[in-house]
């Protein structure tokens, strides 16, 4: 009984140790790979404001140039 209970205990220990051991490189890679696409995510919804805040300028400079052409123009 008390050789039962020793192996039992070090399977155990041996389980935990196994829980707690540092990831590996394929888990630390994955979780880059998830970083990346995150940031990635962000930088293209920044970039598309941008481009439509960059559209309204243009625009807007468009009707200015227009507006400054007709007076100039009278």
């Amino acid at each position: 009984m008390k050789k039962l209970n020793i192996i039992l205990i070090s399977t155990i220990i041996a389980l935990l140790a196994g829980c707690s051991s540092a990831p590996t490189l394929g888990d630390q890679m994955v979780d880059r790979g998830k970083n990346l696409i995150k940031e990635g995510n962000t930088e293209l919804e920044q970039g598309s404001i941008l481009v439509e805040q960059g559209k309204a300028k243009i625009e807007r400079g468009n009707r200015m140039i227009e507006d400054g052409k007709q007076i100039d123009a009278n």
